[in-house]
C-alpha cells in the first residue's frame, strides 16, 4: 500500500505514514475488486490500535512530537526561505528604488543648476538688472559691489548717461577727481544740454579753483539755463572810454567793468594780472602811443578775458602865441606883452626872418622900436612842437 499523501509505501500495520507523518489513508495499487478486503484490514488495523492505545501511548505521543518538530522545522525551513526569498525581493526592490531616487536627485541638480546658470546668465546680460543692482549697492554703502555693476551696465549701454553718472558719485566718494572729471566730460560729450553733468563739473572745478578750466567749459554752452550755472564765475572783461582834455590837451582813458570786480592794467605790454590797479583815469600825453592791456578780478579771484588797445594823441601844432597888443600904430613908447602857456616858450625876431628856437626867447615885455618894424614870433609847446609864424606890424612915431 502507498501514502495518499507522498505515495510512500507503508508497512503493514502503520497508521501513519513513516515519510510524511500523516495519517495514513491507503491507497490501492490495484483495481477495484480488492477495495472491501482493504476496508476490512483497515477496520481490524483500527480495532488493534485502540487496544494497544494505552500501552503505546507514550511512543504514541513521543512519535507525534517528532512529527511536530519535523513539522516545524519543515515550516521553518520554508518560512526562513520564504523570508529570503522576500529579504532578497526587498533588496533588489529597494536598491532600485535608491538608484532611482539618486537619479531623480541628478535629474532635480542638474535641473537647479540649469536654472540659476540661466538666471545668472539673464541678469548678468540685462542693462536694467545691473543698474537696479547698482542703486541697492549705493544707497547701503556698498561702493565696489556698485561699480562693478555700473562698469557691467556700460559694457551693455555704452551711451548710458546714468551710469556714469552714478560712478561719478563713487569716484568723488573715494577722491578720484580724474575719474570723476573724464566721466562728466564723457557725459557732456553725449548730451550738451545735461544740467546736472555740468553743475557737478563746475563745482569739482570751483573746488580745485580751477577757475580757467570753468571758463573753457563755458565757451561752447548755449542753453541759457545752463549758462546761469556760470554766472558766479565768469567775469566780464572791462571796458575801455577815451575822450580828449581840451584844457591839457592829452587822451584820458577811463576802464570800466562789473560791479565788485577789480581792474588791473598796464602800459608796457606787460600781464595786467602783475599790473597796477585801476583808480583814476589815465591820461595819455600827445604824440606818445600807449598799449593798455586790461583784466577784471572778482571777488574769488576769478579773472576775466583780457582787453588790449593802442592809444596815441597825436601831435598838433600849437595856436600861436597871444600878442598884446598885436600891431597898430603908436605915438607915444609902448611895451608889448606875450602870453606863454605853461611848458612852452616864445621865439622872436625883429628883422622879418622866421624865428627859430634859436631866435632870442621871450622872457619878459618888449620895448616897441621906432618906426616901422614887423616883430614874427612862434610858440613851441612842450611836445617840440612849433606854432606858425605869427608877425605883427608895429608902426611907432614918436611925437616931439
Amino acid at each position: 500500500m502507498k501514502c495518499a499523501n507522498c505515495g510512500a509505501e507503508l508497512r503493514v500495520g502503520c497508521v501513519y505514514c513513516s515519510v510524511c507523518g500523516r495519517e495514513a489513508q491507503i491507497v490501492s495499487d490495484y483495481n477495484l475488486l480488492e477495495d472491501d478486503f482493504l476496508r476490512e484490514v483497515l477496520q481490524e488495523k483500527e480495532e488493534k490500535k485502540k487496544k494497544q492505545e494505552d500501552s503505546n501511548k507514550n511512543e504514541g505521543k513521543i512519535t507525534f512530537s517528532e512529527q511536530q518538530f519535523s513539522d516545524k522545522k519543515e515550516e521553518k525551513m520554508n518560512s526562513s526561505e520564504k523570508k529570503k526569498s522576500s529579504v532578497k525581493k526587498k533588496t533588489k526592490k529597494k536598491k532600485k528604488s535608491v538608484i532611482w531616487a539618486f537619479i531623480a536627485l541628478i535629474l532635480l541638480i542638474v535641473l537647479i543648476v540649469g536654472i540659476i546658470l540661466l538666471v545668472n546668465y539673464s541678469n548678468d546680460h540685462s542693462y536694467e538688472y545691473q543698474m537696479k543692482e547698482a542703486k541697492e549697492y549705493l544707497r547701503d554703502q556698498e561702493y565696489l559691489k556698485a561699480e562693478k555693476c555700473l562698469k557691467r551696465a556700460l559694457e551693455l549701454e555704452n551711451n548710458s548717461l546714468d551710469a556714469r553718472l552714478h560712478l561719478v558719485e563713487i569716484y568723488l566718494s573715494r577722491t578720484d577727481i580724474n575719474g570723476a572729471v573724464n566721466l562728466l566730460q564723457e557725459v557732456i560729450r553725449l548730451d550738451n544740454n545735461n544740467q546736472q553733468a555740468y553743475q557737478q563739473l563746475i563745482q569739482v572745478y570751483a573746488e580745485q579753483k580751477n577757475y580757467e578750466a570753468i571758463k573753457k567749459l563755458s565757451e561752447d554752452v548755449t542753453n541759457r539755463d545752463i549758462l546761469q550755472l556760470f554766472d558766479k564765475y565768469l567775469v566780464e572783461p572791462p571796458v575801455f572810454h577815451s575822450s580828449e582834455s581840451f584844457i591839457q590837451e592829452e587822451l584820458i582813458i577811463k576802464i570800466s567793468g562789473e560791479i565788485g570786480c577789480t581792474i588791473y592794467y598796464t602800459m608796457d605790454g606787460s600781464d595786467p594780472k602783475q599790473g597796477k590797479e585801476y583808480k583814476d583815469p589815465i591820461l595819455i600825453e600827445p604824440g606818445r602811443e600807449v598799449k593798455i592791456r586790461a583784466i577784471c578780478c572778482n571777488s574769488l579771484g576769478i579773472y576775466s578775458d583780457e582787453i588790449a588797445e593802442n592809444f596815441l594823441k597825436e601831435l598838433e601844432k600849437p595856436d600861436p602865441p597871444k600878442v598884446t597888443p598885436d600891431g597898430g600904430n603908436f605915438y607915444a613908447p609902448q611895451s608889448i606883452s606875450i602870453y606863454v602857456p605853461e611848458g612852452c616858450s616864445v621865439y622872436y625876431t625883429w628883422d622879418g626872418s622866421a624865428p627859430t628856437q634859436d631866435s632870442k626867447q621871450y622872457t619878459e615885455p618888449i620895448y616897441m622900436p621906432e618906426g616901422n618894424n614887423i616883430l614874427s614870433l612862434i610858440l613851441v609847446d612842450k611836445y617840440g612842437m612849433v606854432s606858425d609864424v605869427l608877425k605883427c606890424n608895429y608902426i611907432y612915431i614918436p611925437q616931439g
